[in-house]
Formats: structure tokens, C-alpha cells, sequence
């Protein structure tokens, strides 16, 4: 079983590079490296956590761990996890859903396609569809960064890509076989011919002026004519911290290819959709609502398919996605965000995180993708205990308001789809069979008010005493004041709580001083539309003033 984490073979600059974007397109990310590796990029290297214990990159950080529950703990954190493992264990026995080899050795040593479930190689030495199931070009020019799903990346040339007229010269290399030892340190400016190291106590020299943008660590073993370091031919600039724009395509190329592998390894997108919208019927039947997001926009990654969808449920958990884990991160946090759940829809612009990164595209852009975000909320459902003169209006109001509308009463006449046609359920039955069969379980949720207008007040009480431990979002009783008190004093005799009886409002309704049925209706429904709001149920003007011409 394929374990939920990316998995990089090597942690150099082009490595950490790749690691970097993929961290902020939120993939866990976990490297594994040598016990001295050789990297002379160091600042811009996740490898050389292995000396220090961590480091960063670009502001993300990486930190050297012993196993892997400490490599997991790790990512949980937001930091990328590195592990020394020359012999690939880590792969083995924890096998990553996707693998990536970006050792650039330039031939193949051990990538196969069953690493991961989706396996992507950087440069030379591979072949896709049979060593991997995608390879990035890694050479300087037209193609750099391209994804390539059959065949190999152009062969190596052995020069050293172009930088400001310089290829081959910008290299330091070993003057000798021994121990390597700095003189200079990385980001120092030199001129040609200077000391920038010594191997045992033969010179290691600047072939051009520049600035030292990479340099192995003192006390590594080296052969004659090994690359120790690199020069970027300007002096007075700031690179040596900086990942180069070469590392930022392939890392670009390299989330496409993952994108792309994903869709075509989920051959059934309506399945999910069609999990996706049963959960939210379910939520909505419960009264529990839910956020829905859609994507409708992704020009700046069009690996990304617009109409994808994430549901974020009122437990926290998601359904679906949008098709990048740091897009459903964020739209998950907002889902769960706990001010006042707003109406209707609304666009959301989201940046892609490294859209601000130079050597994407050229320059530093703006790139968004567009989100809808669109609180769903469930349909309105009102129980109406009492099928008489006051229960008929109360029903045609509330369906014009737009509630599902229960009837149930104890007499057939009261309580039949004649009398009620629009109501979605009448029931007929002694509420003393209602009560003891629990005939509404699953009926009262969040969003149901229940409004007890029954014939007599014995039926009254045991329609309050039965609803009275929902979590109904209403619960209105009618009676006058001594009538509700009496009422009120047999269930605390009962042994309700004044706690519980407090959520029962009764006398039921606003006061309108009306006195007929649909009056009545008009004043019970006006109190329940105002506590869904939270509202006071006072006169606007009062609350807002009067503005006089």
C-alpha cells in the first residue's frame, strides 16, 4: 500500500528546488541522501542538514531525522523531513505514493516504475515508460522543465549550462586527490586566480571573477578534477541563497507531471463526484449544511480541471478535491471558520504559492486560480404537532417561506394530504404511539422548528416533553400565560429542568395583537424567522431610526 508523502531521491540544489515547490503546493515531502553528501550549493541545499542538523531553503525548512515516524512527525510540522539512506530502505519499506528520483547521476541506479505510485525521474539516464512513468528535461534551453511520458531527456553534454556568456570556466575543481579544505567561504567575491580552497596543499583557484555561489564543505574527500564549487560571473549580487530559476521549472515540470499522472490514475471522476453530492444530501437531510467549493479557474496550472470540487463538512472533515493539497488545505481552514456562516456564493482568488518565485515564466507574476464558494445550507423544515384552525395558514405561510412542512395529529381529518397538500409528510396516530414508537426519528435536526398546537394541553405536554431533548433550532408551544405555567410546573415535577423548559417559547409568537388564525400563523412564524436570524423581533425603525426628509 502506497503511503501518503512524496519521496526524493537526493537533496541538492536542483532536488531541494523541486522539494521547495512541491512543500508549498502542500505535498509532505521526505528526502533521503548520502552520509556525506557532496553538494556544492550548500545554501540552497536540503543536504546539508546532514551537516548542520537543519537548514532552509527559500524560508522552507528541512530537518535531519533518524527514522521514519520522525521523518512524518516532521512534515506534520510544515518542515521537509531528510534522512540519510544510501541503500533506497526508506522506498522499501514505506513505499511513497509518489517517487521521485533526482539523483542526477545520469544513468539509472535502481528508479523503477513500483516505487511509488507514480514514479518521475530528473534528466539523462532514464526512460520513461519503462524506468519511470514520467522524465523532466533538465538541460538548459527551449526544454527545460517539459514532461516527457515515453522515451528519454536529451542525452548530457558534459558542459555546464550558460550563465552570462560563462560555461565550463564558472566550475572550481579539485586541484588534487585529499582532503578539501576552504579558504574562502560561499557568497565571498573573488577574481580569477584567487584561493578559493586547498586539497591537502595543493591550490584550489577561481578560474573567472564573480561571486561564490556554491562550495563543498571542508573535510570531504575529493578526487582530482571533481567539481568543488561554482562561480556566478557578477560580483555585488545576492545568489548564493537563492534557488536558480532552473530548479524552479524543473520543480514546476515536476507537479505537472504529478497532476497529469493523477488524473490519468483515477479512471472514475463521477464516482467521486457522486460520493461528493450523497454527502451533501445526507448533510442537508441532518440539518447540518456544509461549504462547497468549486474551481473554475486554473490558466496558471493547466494540470488543474476546473470543475473539481471539495465539500468541507460541519465535523471538519472534507469531501472531494480541488486537485492541489495546499488549495484544499486552505479552503478546508476556511470551510471551518467559525464566524457566521454568510448566504449564496462568492469568488475567491487564490495565489499559487510560488507564484511570486523569479525564473517562472521569466519574471516574478501574480498567479491565481479562481474558487466559488458557495455555503450550502438545508432546506428549512418546520413540525407542525396539531392539525386545527391555527396549523392551516401556519402550513401555507411556511411553505411560501420555503420550509418542508410535517403535519401530525391524532385525528384523520386533521391530518391527511387533502387537508395539507403541501405538506411533505402528515401523520395520523395517538401521540402517546408517536412518543413511544418514536415515529420522527431523524425527522428533527438543527434546522427543523417545531411549533405544538395540539387540541388539548395533556397533548401539549407530551408533544413538549417528547421534542423538548432535540436539537430543534425552535420550539414554540401555544397557551395562555396560566395555562403555560401550569404546564411548565407538571414537567418540573416530572423532573425537567428549568434549564430544558427554557428553551420552549410559550406563549408562543410575536406580539401582534391579532387574534385570528392566519394572525396567529403570521406572529409564530415571525418569531421563528427572527430567531434563526438572531434577530430581536423590534420594529426596524425603531432599531435603525427614522430618516426624516
Amino acid at each position: 500500500m502506497y503511503l501518503n508523502y512524496v519521496l526524493i531521491k537526493g537533496a541538492g540544489d536542483l532536488a531541494s528546488g523541486v522539494a521547495s515547490l512541491l512543500h508549498q503546493a502542500g505535498f509532505p515531502v521526505v528526502m533521503t541522501e548520502l552520509d556525506q553528501p557532496t553538494c556544492v550549493r550548500r545554501l540552497v541545499s536540503f543536504a546539508d542538514a546532514v551537516y548542520q542538523g537543519e537548514t532552509q531553503v527559500e524560508g522552507v525548512q528541512g530537518i535531519l531525522v533518524k527514522s521514519f515516524s520522525e521523518a512524518m512527525e516532521v512534515t506534520k510540522k510544515g518542515a521537509v523531513a531528510i534522512i540519510i539512506d544510501p541503500q533506497g530502505k526508506t522506498a522499501q519499506e514505506h513505499p511513497p505514493e509518489i517517487y521521485i528520483d533526482a539523483s542526477m547521476m545520469k544513468k539509472n541506479r535502481g528508479c523503477r516504475p513500483d516505487l511509488g505510485r507514480i514514479v518521475i525521474a530528473l534528466g539523462p539516464g532514464f526512460e520513461a515508460g519503462k524506468d519511470s512513468h514520467a522524465v523532466i528535461e533538465t538541460q538548459r534551453g527551449p526544454h527545460l522543465g517539459e514532461i516527457i511520458f515515453s522515451g528519454r531527456a536529451i542525452p548530457d553534454s558534459g558542459i555546464p549550462g550558460d550563465v552570462l556568456g560563462y560555461t565550463a570556466e564558472r566550475l572550481i575543481r579539485s586541484s588534487a586527490d585529499g582532503i578539501f579544505q576552504e579558504v574562502k567561504a560561499i557568497g565571498d567575491e573573488v577574481d580569477a586566480g584567487d584561493i578559493v580552497a586547498y586539497v591537502e596543499d595543493q591550490p584550489v583557484r577561481a578560474q573567472i571573477s564573480g561571486t561564490i555561489r556554491g562550495l563543498l564543505k571542508s573535510g570531504l574527500k575529493v578526487k582530482a578534477g571533481m567539481k568543488a564549487g561554482d562561480i556566478h560571473p557578477e560580483k555585488g549580487v545576492a545568489v548564493a541563497d537563492q534557488v536558480t530559476d532552473k530548479a524552479w521549472i524543473i520543480g514546476l515540470g515536476v507537479l505537472r507531471a504529478i497532476l497529469t499522472l493523477r488524473k490519468k490514475n483515477n479512471p472514475s471522476p463521477r464516482e467521486e463526484k457522486r460520493e461528493l453530492f450523497s454527502q451533501l444530501e445526507q448533510c442537508m437531510k441532518q440539518g447540518k449544511g456544509g461549504v462547497l467549493y468549486t474551481l473554475l479557474e486554473a490558466d496558471d496550472l493547466e494540470e488543474l480541471e476546473p470543475g473539481a470540487r471539495m465539500l468541507v463538512l460541519p465535523s471538519g472533515a472534507s469531501v472531494g478535491t480541488l486537485g492541489l493539497p495546499a488549495l484544499d488545505r486552505d479552503m478546508l481552514h476556511m470551510g471551518q471558520s467559525k464566524d457566521k456562516m454568510a448566504q449564496g456564493a462568492e469568488m475567491i482568488p487564490w495565489p499559487l504559492p510560488w507564484s511570486k518565485m523569479t525564473g517562472l515564466n521569466g519574471s516574478s507574476s501574480d498567479q491565481r486560480v479562481q474558487i466559488l464558494r458557495e455555503w450550502v445550507v438545508s432546506q428549512k423544515k418546520i413540525i407542525i404537532f396539531g392539525g386545527g384552525h391555527i396549523s392551516l395558514p401556519l402550513a401555507e405561510m411556511a411553505l411560501i417561506l420555503g420550509f418542508r412542512v410535517f403535519v401530525v395529529d391524532d385525528r384523520e381529518e386533521f391530518s391527511n394530504p387533502r387537508r395539507f397538500p403541501g405538506a411533505e409528510k402528515t401523520i395520523c396516530c395517538n401521540f402517546s404511539e408517536l412518543i413511544e414508537k418514536d415515529l420522527l426519528a431523524g425527522e428533527i435536526d438543527p434546522a427543523t422548528s417545531i411549533v405544538i398546537v395540539t387540541r388539548g394541553h395533556l397533548q401539549d405536554r407530551a408533544c413538549a416533553e417528547y421534542v423538548i431533548g432535540s436539537n430543534a433550532a425552535y420550539i414554540g408551544m401555544i397557551g395562555s400565560k396560566p395555562k403555560v405555567q401550569s404546564t411548565f410546573r407538571k414537567m418540573l415535577e416530572s423532573g425537567f429542568t428549568r434549564e430544558e423548559l427554557s428553551k420552549i417559547s410559550a406563549p408562543i409568537g410575536l406580539d401582534f395583537g391579532g387574534q385570528s388564525p392566519a394572525e396567529i400563523a403570521l406572529s409564530i412564524l415571525a418569531e421563528i424567522v427572527a430567531s434563526q436570524y438572531g434577530a430581536s423581533g423590534k420594529p426596524v425603525k425603531e432599531l435603525k431610526g427614522v430618516i426624516l426628509p
